[in-house]
């Protein structure tokens, strides 16, 4: 056949395929990216051989769909919208981030996965697909306005945070283990593609755009944003990024211009046709035999997914201020995975860290939760019900408590200027403190070399080796696991101050205030140190608990005597990552 002919035949096919699916998904309310996702399971080599397209058109046209489609997101996520939607989204969205990233890493290790594996599962996990949910929040009528504004907030810095994610995961592509010279170059590069992208982006861009836009037609402005997008996206390219970091900063730039919200009018509809023809490409390399017979696999992680974000999503909202309810409410309106999931599991799937039953799986969980959704959101009344009346009363009563007390330090009136730093100052440090213990692990774990280096110098003198850098990596993260229970301490103390100046607790119940919050903390600490700690922990130790408790005391003994090294050491640390390292004197 002709190759003119031959794309023409290939588009009608996916034109008109895609289109009668998604119609047909849009009868029973569901999203069209299923209709694309079956348009291209009906495509693909395993349900009607005569029925094909060209892989090469459909792979070119795909990419250009995922530098549109991310170019678009940029867009939208605009500095001053970023802005307006608070802080408290952003803390909100970074603990739920971690949570659920962790949560996958556990559950992709508990199924067998390999670390890097398990990490990207944690990855594609972690996001929440816009569309769907701006699909379903139109026909629920029981979310009120801030539930709503709060949902689809979450939505945007979710795709922020899987852009960072996404960046950070760019040395593991080059291989399981990347060596630590070539780990420090990539993070190197990625500052510096970064720095220079958003400042000479920011300085010129705009500016560019606002001329062009006031001299020459819209249409021209449209070109010149498109060809920066795709020039952004051979720049992200050429330094070991993914194609869809460059566009979406390209977005970010943009959005800075006048004449935003006219290329965003003109890129919409191009966007549509081209993300159809990627979820479709996703569709082809789908096989249902390999879905059927990794059912359980399929299952499990939409199992994952589902209670990852619910956990996830309901802790930090309710940590942040939110009630138990809205808190729910919230959480399970977010339970589709994110268009960033087909991106990142084909991303590793062209890398070869997915397998391809693996890969299809998670396409399969994804399809899952897509149909959980609205289904889950119409019924989340009944669903809230349920749950509270299978809680134990005293449970119940106690969060009741937490709430009233809540209100009352988080109260308008109480709150001064002087608690919002001090809370906001609190808050930031022990972010850095869990940021630091991340990285120590990952250093530790995935880096080549470092760990290697440990177990040899162990065998040397005779100390298992597990035991040996166990107890190393503990003692590294020892300062910042301090400074987050000081810090907690500080943070619980100013929350009391703020409770008893709202007059709505009684005048002797100060200390039993200060019990609650510093003990929700600790909790909270507790769990989420161990969460990051276990997945690293040498598989040998795992069986041997006496011994796991064993380094643990002696990690705590050095500690003690060590202190002024290790807290001297992490000051030095924190003043060259936040320019301010000090501690207390008490610290």
């Amino acid at each position: 056949m002709d190759a003119e002919l031959r794309i023409v035949l290939d588009m009608t096919l996916l034109m008109v395929i895609s289109g009668v699916c998604s119609l047909l998904f849009a009868r029973i309310k569901m999203p069209p990216i299923l209709g694309y996702l079956t348009a291209g399971i009906i495509l693909g080599p395993t349900m009607f051989p005569q029925l094909w397209v060209e892989q090469t058109t459909v792979m070119v046209l795909s990419n250009i769909g995922i530098v549109m489609l991310m170019f678009w997101i940029g867009l939208e996520q605009s500095a001053s919208k970023l802005k307006r939607v608070g802080s408290r989204l952003v803390l909100i969205v970074t603990l739920e981030m971690t949570l659920v990233v962790i949560i996958g890493y556990l559950g992709g290790m508990a199924l067998g996965l390999g670390s890097t594996a398990s990490i990207f599962l944690g990855a594609i996990i972690s996001g929440t697909s816009t569309a769907v949910v701006v699909g379903v929040l139109q026909t629920v009528k029981t979310i009120d306005g801030e539930q709503a504004t709060t949902i689809m907030s979450i939505t945007v810095f979710e795709d922020v945070g899987q852009v960072i994610i996404l960046s950070m995961a760019a040395p593991l592509l080059a291989g399981d283990s990347p060596a630590l010279g070539s780990t420090i170059n990539m993070v190197i590069g990625l500052v510096i593609f970064f720095g220079l992208s958003i400042m000479i982006g920011l300085a010129l861009i705009p500016r560019l755009m606002d001329r062009i836009g006031d001299r020459y037609p819209s249409e021209m402005v449209f070109i010149v944003a498109v060809g920066m997008a795709f020039t952004m996206a051979l720049l992200s390219s050429s330094v070991g990024l993914s194609i869809a970091i460059g566009p979406f900063l390209m977005g970010l730039i943009v959005s800075m211009s006048l004449y935003s919200e006219r290329i965003k009018a003109k890129v919409i509809p191009v966007k549509e046709l081209f993300m159809a023809v990627f979820f479709i490409s996703i569709g082809l390399q789908i096989d249902p035999r390999v879905i059927v017979d990794n059912l359980p696999l399929v299952i499990a992680i939409a199992a994952l997914f589902i209670f990852g974000k619910i956990l996830a999503v309901g802790i930090a909202t309710y940590i942040f201020g939110f009630k138990a309810k809205d808190s729910f409410v919230i959480a399970i309106s977010l339970l589709a995975m994110g268009e960033f999931a087909f991106i990142i599991s084909k991303i590793a799937l062209d890398a070869g860290l997915l397998s391809q039953d693996l890969y299809s799986s998670v396409i399969g969980a994804a399809l899952i939760t897509m149909v959980t959704l609205p289904l889950s959101s119409k019924f989340q009344g009944r669903i809230y019900s349920g749950l509270v009346k299978a809680t134990p009363a005293k449970v119940r009563s106690a969060l009741i408590r937490m709430d009233s007390v809540r209100e009352a330090a988080t109260a308008k009136n109480v709150m001064m200027s002087e608690d919002r730093r001090n809370l906001a100052g609190h808050l930031t440090r022990i972010f850095v403190d869990y940021l630091y213990i991340v990285l120590i692990l990952l250093v530790f774990n995935l880096v080549s070399g470092v760990g290697a280096a440990i177990e040899e110098a162990a065998g040397v003198l005779g100390v298992l080796p597990g035991a040996a850098l166990l107890f190393i990596m503990l003692l590294a993260i020892s300062p910042a696991v301090v400074s987050i229970f000081l810090h907690l301490k500080k943070l619980s103390a100013t929350l009391t101050d703020m409770a008893m100046r709202s007059n709505r607790i009684a005048e002797g119940s100060r200390r039993n205030v200060y019990r609650m919050f510093i003990d929700l903390n600790e909790i909270v600490m507790f769990l989420s140190v161990l969460a990051l700690i276990i997945p690293f922990v040498p598989s040998g130790l795992v069986s041997t608990p006496l011994v796991f408790l064993a380094i643990v005391v002696a990690v705590a003994v050095v500690t003690i005597l060590a202190w002024d090294a290790l807290r001297n050491s992490y000051v030095r640390f924190l003043g060259i990552v936040t320019g301010n390292g000090r501690m207390d004197p008490k610290e």
